[in-house]
């Protein structure tokens, strides 16, 4: 009798040591799931840049005291960063900062400029004409440029990064929106990457293997975009699955003609309202062999509002 005692006494010991030790695990495994997933979301984004939101200051007690965001409308503070809102009518991103060129009788080249790395350097001779950028979300000074290229006029989409754009300092990156198995992870990449800053009027993909093949997630960042009211511009000619799913979501999709990786252009192949893809270090050699009678136009100008 005292044997079968001891002996389940023994076993109600170890039982219990198996459960915690079970616990412990499972603890010790979501810890580091959620810590490798923390690393793998960020975007060639650093630590010290997510924005944190402010508590409400209870020193502010009168709306006058209050200051008033012009951009609340379109943006709210997340851990993304500046994410736009969903859109409501009336309310679209898009509709809101692109760039309006004066109706010319002359023939337009709507054109969007790549930056590269580093500083973007914004002091170009445009003779007032509009045009787009891309920016890398990694420039130096993001938010200041932004907000640069919005007081002059011109417009911006935030470029999908790529895998050898990444600066040697960034070690938290992931690759681009290739087929993920886990959707969430897209989504997340998505948020940060239009969440680095204001005013952009949404993704630019300058490579066609940046992009998933997946349907399923192409259909998600498709969803997300449109909701918030931005477009996509994309480099490939023929992307008959994007554009598609584009049309069925309601996304702005505006399709590049022609991109040019160096200063081969031939503006007698080139036709009014084409949209092209340059390099900013391109730019001085397009103006000087521009006719007369051709304008620069923002790449928005392609989509009717």
């Amino acid at each position: 009798m005292k044997n079968n005692k001891k002996l389940f006494l023994a076993w109600i010991i170890f039982l219990t040591i198996a459960f915690f030790f079970i616990i412990a695990v499972e603890v010790y495994h979501n810890f580091q799931s959620e810590r490798m997933s923390n690393y793998q979301y960020r975007i060639l984004i650093s630590k010290d840049s997510i924005i944190e939101i402010d508590p409400p200051n209870p020193s502010v007690s009168s709306p006058e005291e209050k200051k008033v965001d012009p951009d609340a409308k379109f943006y709210e503070q997340t851990k993304y960063g500046n994410l736009p809102k969903i859109a409501s009518k009336g309310a679209c991103v898009f509709d809101e900062y692109s760039a309006y060129s004066e109706i010319s009788a002359k023939k337009e080249l709507r054109v969007a400029i790549l930056i590269g790395d580093g500083k973007a350097n914004l002091n170009l001779k445009l003779n007032g004409q509009r045009v787009t950028f891309i920016l890398p979300h990694y420039i130096d000074q993001l938010e200041s440029v932004a907000k640069a290229i919005r007081k002059s006029g011109n417009e911006f989409f935030i470029q999908i990064p790529t895998q050898s754009s990444i600066p040697a300092n960034k070690k938290e990156s992931v690759s681009p929106f290739l087929a993920n198995a886990n959707l969430n992870d897209t989504l997340e990449k998505l948020f940060y990457l239009i969440g680095s800053t204001k005013y952009a009027l949404g993704i630019a993909s300058v490579s066609p293997t940046l992009l998933t093949k997946s349907k399923k997630d192409i259909t998600a960042i498709a969803d997300a975009l449109s909701q918030r009211g931005l477009a996509f511009l994309d480099v490939e000619k023929s992307n008959d699955l994007l554009k598609g799913i584009s049309e069925k979501n309601g996304l702005i999709y505006i399709n590049a003609t022609n991109k040019f990786e160096a200063n081969d252009f031939d503006i007698s192949k080139l036709k009014d309202r084409d949209v092209i893809i340059i390099r900013l270090e391109q730019l001085e050699s397009l103006m000087k062999i521009l006719p007369s009678d051709w304008i620069l136009t923002p790449v928005s100008a392609s989509v009717r509002r």
